[in-house]
């Protein structure tokens, strides 16, 4: 029987010492009356942490082997799963603490600017060239899940199902424990009251990429071109996605194609072939008004880069006029305002 209180269960590769302080230093100020930290992968011996270095599952992105090695030593009867580079809001703790009924449970999730940032969504099962989609906190989905930066949940729900150790990072890893989970009779909570920022902090990605690009290519059953071309822009083999979507957009003058081909084009350094499949996509029909809002924030970046500061004004307006809570255009925006009154 566990003892009542939080096991903090943080992986690390030891890229980001920084990310590493600002996380424990946000849990110690939750003032919670019983928890610990438990930390593996690559970091070092610190006074206010329990940590066993596991140097070779960090260097290979084993997230799974971590989490489950973290969770197996844990005191407390509820365990948090964290990535490295997330922090806890200053009220998170007074916030959560009221919320007891849960098997496993994710909380409202930030990415550095504010915005929402990927903590409950679905995805077709089973397909590795699928894309997320973000899900109001209150739905159900038998596709959801919540990501694993941020997984809380009761030791015995851990303990009954536990993560496949044989997916690494960007293996569908936090996907498929919250499907076993939800198939072995426990729900899924979110509790957006508390929030965590993750600030996808790039250090130390290589190996992820690497494991993602081998987890796409091992279970890819790609068999129409739209797939092909899906396929290569998750492997972010931009120049020959590009290809692909632009013999797509050839064929079928669709919103999708227009916007992959501008981004595969702005990733590729082309940044006026980039605006000219944007602004294809812009005058396409869209079925968000999010996606809408991000081609045009596209736009925007672009011309703004090009110096063409009127044009970039007129594009982030429109962003914000579809997306008011788009932070990156309105800061765009702000400076670009900014700049004309300084000038």
């Amino acid at each position: 029987m566990k003892k009542t209180g939080i096991s903090f269960c943080i992986v690390t590769g030891g890229h980001r010492p920084d990310m590493m302080d600002a996380l424990i230093q946000s849990i110690q100020a939750q003032h919670i009356p019983a928890y610990e930290i438990l930390v593996c992968g690559k970091y070092k011996n610190d006074p206010r942490v329990n940590y066993i270095e596991t140097k070779e599952w960090a260097e290979a992105a084993a997230v799974c082997k971590m989490r489950n090695f973290n969770a197996a030593r844990a005191r407390y009867d509820t365990v948090i799963i964290l990535d490295d580079d997330v922090t806890f809001a200053p009220d998170w703790w007074k916030n959560m603490k009221h919320h007891t009924n849960f098997d496993l449970a994710g909380c409202r999730g930030l990415d550095p600017l504010g915005n929402r940032w990927w903590d409950y969504q679905k995805i077709e099962r089973g397909n590795p060239l699928a894309s997320p989609e973000l899900l109001d906190y209150e739905s159900e989905d038998p596709g959801s899940y919540i990501s694993g930066y941020f997984m809380m949940m009761r030791w015995d729900v851990w303990n009954a199902v536990k993560f496949d150790e044989t997916r690494r990072n960007y293996q569908h890893d936090d996907i498929d424990f919250c499907h076993r989970v939800k198939d072995a009779g426990f729900a899924l909570k979110v509790f957006p009251d508390a929030v965590v920022t993750h600030h996808v902090d790039p250090r130390g990605r290589a190996e992820t990429e690497r494991a993602r690009a081998e987890f796409i290519e091992k279970n890819s059953t790609a068999t129409t071109a739209e797939d092909e071309a899906r396929k290569l822009l998750l492997i972010k083999n931009f120049a020959a996605a590009a290809g692909k979507y632009r013999q797509l957009a050839d064929l079928h003058s669709r919103f999708d194609d227009y916007y992959n081909l501008g981004y595969c084009e702005e990733q590729l350094g082309n940044p006026n072939t980039a605006l000219e499949w944007y602004r294809k996509a812009a005058a396409a029909n869209t079925p968000a008004s999010s996606r809408l809002a991000a081609t045009w924030f596209h736009i925007g970046s672009i011309l703004r880069g090009m110096g063409l500061d009127r044009e970039a004004g007129d594009a982030l307006r429109k962003t914000l006029e579809l997306q008011p809570d788009h932070k990156k255009a309105a800061i765009l925006a702000h400076s670009l305002m900014a700049e004309k009154s300084g000038s």
